[in-house]
């Protein structure tokens, strides 16, 4: 490898890494799924895995940009609202007419939005300005040259690079795909994913749970947050606190996976079966502390065969926070997104920071050792500025503060108790992928 691969290290707070180098390291051993071809229908979601070029200009003949006539300059020359100049009108074009046609001295030829132009147009007058009485149309006002005429080009050139490979497949791409004559189109590979959830108090949704059981939210949650990030294949597996079952579920999952993703049972308790089968299984620690609230406990590791494997936290708050900072990059540098200021291909971890800012709506406690992420709304102050308002309650059980959330305000680790009104970064949460 060609670049400086971060490598697995601790920082002061409580043997955990950074969020930023974290981030980078997961990037940096993430590597992009083989590139497939797809229907142009089926490429939504996915990344470019090739640039789109331009197969011809744009627009490919002169044509109107509005509904008027078309004219010869030079023969409304003297036209005013005083005195009007009349023309016949020897004509009309609409879009997609293919008979050509010249205007002569002294005629208009009525086009349309996209209608090619006449020989001899000199400009398009919209037809609001125009009145017309059979077939005479009369002007009270000079014309442009060249108004309301789109040029041959004027969009793009053939062999234009229009979009880089790694740009997202957005419905305007789709359209602009089509638009250069694309029915299929290269893109970076789906990933096909494995939750695990575990325990023996968890019960599926629509199950009561018993006394001493609670219901397996997360498990939902993450698959829903995978298939919204772009991916078609998401398996979700809950097993009981068993190691044999555990290895059997990681095991097979690492044979048909190209993302695994655990939560919980990652401690050291007589229950915790996590860390045991991992490393019965071959795959490699790369991290296993960030230091982010909520999420501390965060484990990455790869398989033998280069499987990235993530251990969230158990506290569903924290497991999804956890994706959308640390696992959703991932899922986008396998998918074949562009690496923004990345000039040896590594994804750069900078890109993924926060880069817009808000006001506090109300004060916001110390940041302590690690940084935190404060579940919040967005809203504007009387005069148009942004505010982020922290959720009451921030305990990485309470679930139903994230779902309510529409963004998450960053408190610096170390930071002193911010006061309403200071400025700090904040993270939308959208979910579905941007």
């Amino acid at each position: 490898m060609s670049c400086d691969v971060p490598t697995p290290h601790s920082c002061a707070a409580a043997g955990a890494l950074p969020y930023a180098e974290a981030l980078q390291l997961v990037l940096a051993r993430t590597r992009p799924l083989p590139a497939v071809k797809v229907a142009l229908a089926d490429a939504l979601g996915c990344y470019l895995a090739a640039p789109a070029k331009a197969r011809s200009d744009a627009p490919r003949f002169e044509q109107s940009a509005m509904d008027g006539y078309a004219v010869r300059v030079g023969d409304l020359a003297s036209a005013s609202a005083a005195d009007p100049v009349s023309l016949r009108v020897a004509g009309e074009l609409a879009a997609g007419a293919t008979r050509r046609v010249t205007i002569k001295a002294g005629t208009v030829v009525r086009v349309f939005t996209g209608s090619p132009l006449p020989g001899g147009t000199g400009a398009i007058v919209v037809q609001e300005v125009v009145t017309r009485e059979g077939d005479v149309a009369m002007f009270g006002a000079p014309a442009r040259e060249g108004a309301h005429i789109r040029r041959v080009g004027e969009e793009y050139r053939k062999g234009d690079e229009l979009l880089p490979a790694g740009v997202a497949v957005t419905p305007p791409v789709i359209g602009l795909l089509a638009q250069l004559g694309q029915a299929t189109v290269k893109v970076g590979g789906r990933p096909r994913a494995l939750v695990v959830t575990m325990g023996d108090e968890l019960v599926p949704a629509g199950v009561t749970p018993g006394r001493a059981q609670v219901v397996d939210a997360n498990g939902p949650a993450l698959c829903a947050a995978l298939r919204a990030a772009g991916l078609a294949v998401v398996k979700h597996v809950c097993v009981r606190d068993d190691a044999a079952a555990l290895r059997r579920a990681l095991a097979a999952g690492l044979r048909t996976a190209d993302l695994v993703v655990t939560v919980g049972g990652a401690s050291v308790g007589d229950h915790d079966h996590v860390p045991a089968v991992r490393a019965q299984l071959g795959i490699t620690e790369m991290f296993g502390r960030v230091a982010i609230r909520p999420g501390l406990p965060n484990w990455f590791g790869l398989s033998p065969q280069g499987v990235p494997v993530f251990g969230l936290p158990g506290n569903p708050v924290s497991a999804l926070v956890s994706f959308e900072l640390l696992v959703r990059p991932a899922v986008r540098r396998l998918m074949g997104a562009s690496c923004a200021g990345a000039a040896d291909g590594i994804a750069n971890a900078g890109a993924e920071l926060p880069a817009l800012s808000a006001l506090l709506a109300s004060d916001a406690a110390p940041g302590g050792d690690r940084m935190t992420w404060l579940r919040a709304r967005l809203a504007s102050d009387a005069d148009g500025a942004l505010c982020v308002a922290p959720e009451r309650g921030q305990g990485s059980h309470m679930l139903s503060n994230l779902a309510r959330a529409q963004a998450l305000a960053v408190i610096e680790a170390g930071a002193d108790k911010l006061p309403a009104g200071t400025s700090v970064p904040v993270r939308r949460l959208e979910w579905f992928e941007r």
